[in-house]
């Protein structure tokens, strides 16, 4: 897993929790605590200088027992706040800048063809025509991938084949959220044994979704692609070209 952190962000935490970082008592400092108590109240001791032996107890076995208190109220803390490596890996974890991991799915037709044609989707939100994508699972992602497929499009999950080409960490403005947003983009191109007759049309609707052919040429003429996807047109360009 990948994240984006500020580092005046992960300073800022680390400063916020240095009391709670390390704060373990370990069992060889109890033994310490208790071997230092039951010393100071059973050993002798002799006078010195102005100090009498009573003195001397006494004030060894004051200091064990503060000591000794200060083991139990580091006990108490630690149990009490019980902030671990788990939990400090969590606020890390937060401070991450990335806010959308999402996969792209390329399929090509015309594959030894330079005019290369793509297919892309009219997203309803974004009013515009996006190249395929979920957003990015944590575990077994190709084959998450491979099944959305095969419901979109009706067909055999064998028959798809899907790999993983690069990922790229992108900033960029996200139409739905009004704001820009930071992206972590997994690129990946799936190709079908047999492309569905139904895909074989330059435009086509499947499942009320209606999907398009475009090579990049064509997006690059689109200014609604432009100006809303600009960075990810560029992605697959340099990538899968």
């Amino acid at each position: 897993m990948r994240l984006l952190i500020n580092k005046k962000d992960l300073a800022l935490l680390l400063e916020q929790k240095r009391d709670y970082i390390g704060n373990r008592v370990a069992v060889d400092t109890v033994i310490a605590g208790i071997s230092f108590l039951l010393s100071a109240f059973t050993a002798s001791y002799n006078d010195i200088f102005f100090a009498s032996s009573i003195t001397l107890k006494y004030l060894f076995c004051f200091i064990s027992v503060l000591y000794t208190l200060k083991i139990a109220r580091d006990l108490i803390e630690m149990h009490s706040d019980s902030y671990n490596h788990t939990k400090l890996m969590k606020d890390i974890e937060d401070l991450d800048m990335i806010q959308h991991k999402h996969s792209l799915i390329v399929i090509k037709r015309n594959k030894n063809q330079k005019a290369s044609k793509f297919l892309l989707y009219y997203d309803e939100e974004w009013d515009c025509k996006l190249f395929l994508n979920c957003k990015t699972a944590d575990r077994n992602n190709e084959q998450n991938i491979i099944s959305r497929i095969a419901e979109d499009f009706n067909i055999d999950a064998r028959t798809i084949n899907c790999h993983y080409v690069v990922s790229r960490v992108q900033e960029k403005y996200s139409v739905s959220h009004n704001e820009d947003r930071v992206y972590q983009h997994r690129l990946y191109e799936v190709s079908f044994e047999k492309m569905p007759e139904l895909a074989l049309k330059e435009d086509f609707v499947l499942n009320n979704r209606h999907y398009y052919w475009m090579s990049i040429a064509d997006m690059e003429k689109d200014e609604n692609i432009i100006q809303k996807n600009l960075e990810v047109v560029d992605f697959v360009k340099e990538n899968i070209l």
